[in-house]
């Protein structure tokens, strides 16, 4: 396959994203890739996204489009969905409306997946604020070598391979028995993507940052801690999912380091966000101490004695964190 004979279909969810949107359209319209098209569907947006959306493409009539609307706010699961079902593309690939592209991510994407013949192609990502300021860690992941099936799964687990879509490129195909599930509160896109492992696809990695992730302080404000907390609910779809790939006692040991390590991630940003103790503590309960001795070599010392603390003192955990992160009782 030429490089540049597939057409590519970039997908946009948007929901009132005004204030970017129009980045996010620019960073498209100047690919150095040209097969491509955006499709657009917005999840019922209450302020002048689509205007905006509709005055770019009248300025730039030569992009291959197609937009449609909910007629109700759905969420970004269903909004996926109904992405890919209208996509026409033999690849696709994924763009937040308030992230964009830098100009040559389509051709490099495709490069990765062309070159290595695989399913997915994932490239590294910036992480910024609106203001472009470096912001947070990023992934560095950009192994010379495919991983499919199980590796990549347990790539995933071991937070190697993100969960993230949209510094991704897909062959189409693996959305035919693949969707959204419009159900679950976080984490929908991780598992789609374990999901695509686990019926054997395959991906290959690129070395350079191609993909710009916006963080905004609006959107981690409207964190709460139960939404954290339904974190939890995903440890068990992923367990139940991965379950027949567990065969030997070191991937038994794989799976509950994960688990215990998610656990703590959500013990201490469910604090952060506002969590009673008594939600918290519950979490105590996935605590197994023989496991968790059995993994003390695998973790450094602050994980380690963290979750330790997790299940045999909670409470006393749960007030450390509170005064270290200057939470009022």
């Amino acid at each position: 396959m030429e490089t540049q004979s597939a057409l590519v279909s970039i997908l946009i969810p948007l929901f009132n994203s005004e204030k970017y949107i129009r980045k996010a359209l620019e960073s498209v319209a100047t690919q150095t890739y040209s097969n491509i098209e955006v499709v657009i569907v917005d999840d019922f947006s209450s302020d002048s996204s689509v205007a905006i959306v509709e005055s770019f493409f009248i300025e730039h009539d030569h992009i291959r489009r197609s937009i449609s609307h909910n007629v109700k706010n759905e969420g970004v699961s269903f909004t996926r969905n109904k992405l890919v079902e209208h996509a026409k593309g033999d690849f696709i690939c994924f763009l937040d409306s308030d992230d964009y592209f830098e100009h040559d991510a389509i051709s490099y994407l495709m490069n990765i997946v062309v070159s290595n013949n695989t399913d997915i192609g994932q490239c590294l990502y910036y992480s910024e604020t609106p203001e472009g300021v470096q912001r947070g860690t990023v992934n560095q992941f950009s192994p010379n070598k495919i991983l499919k099936g199980k590796d990549a799964v347990f790539s995933m687990l071991e937070n190697e391979i993100t969960g993230f879509l949209w510094h991704k490129i897909f062959k189409r195909d693996l959305f035919l028995n693949v969707h959204f599930d419009t159900t679950l509160p976080v984490f929908e896109d991780y598992l789609v993507i374990m999901t695509m492992f686990l019926n054997g696809a395959d991906i290959s990695f690129g070395s350079e940052p191609k993909y710009h992730y916006v963080q905004h302080v609006s959107s981690l404000t409207k964190k709460s801690y139960r939404k954290a907390l339904d974190r939890l609910q995903y440890l068990e779809i992923t367990k139940s999912l991965i379950k027949p790939l567990i065969i030997s006692e070191s991937d038994k040991l794989r799976i509950i380091k994960h688990e215990y390590i998610v656990a703590l991630m959500v013990f201490i940003n469910a604090i952060k966000f506002g969590a009673p103790v008594n939600e918290v503590a519950e979490i105590q309960k996935r605590i197994n101490v023989s496991c968790l001795f059995r993994l003390k070599p695998q973790l450094n010392y602050k994980k380690f004695y963290s979750i330790l603390m997790i299940r045999i003192s909670p409470v006393l955990l749960y007030f450390s964190l509170k005064t270290v992160f200057k939470i009022k009782a």
